[in-house]
């Protein structure tokens, strides 16, 4: 093998982690089956750690955005075309513990979420705690 086909075949190798980080993970079909699959439910501590920054998140009718979750219970939603809402959230216990947003362009209706650890331990996944059906797969945002 040549030195520059050996190059390109390292540079290969080395660009497949980040490729695979790019795609989000096939989420189960609803909570019952995430419980199912044994993918760890996240309580409140876990939830005010993962839930502090800067998260791509990609909603269950496939649209993706970039959510900034501040310390100070603020929440901006934006895309490549710019804001898409902003308003709050807050963790609460209720249903074992949840994340739940009122947003300004959704009236301030409370929209809650249970969350799931995916299996590669980065991704985590969440679903509506009333009907058990998909909401959002998150993890932390890089470019």
């Amino acid at each position: 093998m040549s030195n520059f086909a050996k190059v390109l075949y390292l540079l290969a190798l080395l660009s497949q982690p980040v490729m695979a980080d790019q795609a989000f993970p096939v989420a189960p079909a609803d909570a019952a089956a995430a419980a199912g699959a044994g993918l760890k439910r996240l309580d409140t501590s876990d939830l005010k750690k993962a839930f502090i920054g800067k998260r791509s998140e990609k909603d269950g009718r496939g649209k993706s955005y970039v959510a900034e979750y501040g310390e100070d219970g603020s929440v901006i939603l934006s895309n490549a075309s710019g804001l898409i809402d902003r308003g709050t959230f807050t963790i609460v216990r209720q249903n074992g513990g949840g994340v739940c947003l009122r947003l300004e362009h959704q009236m301030n209706q409370r929209m809650c979420a249970i969350w799931f650890l995916a299996g590669d331990g980065i991704h985590l996944i969440g679903y509506n705690p009333r009907d058990g059906k998909l909401r959002a797969i998150s993890r932390p945002f890089s470019r």
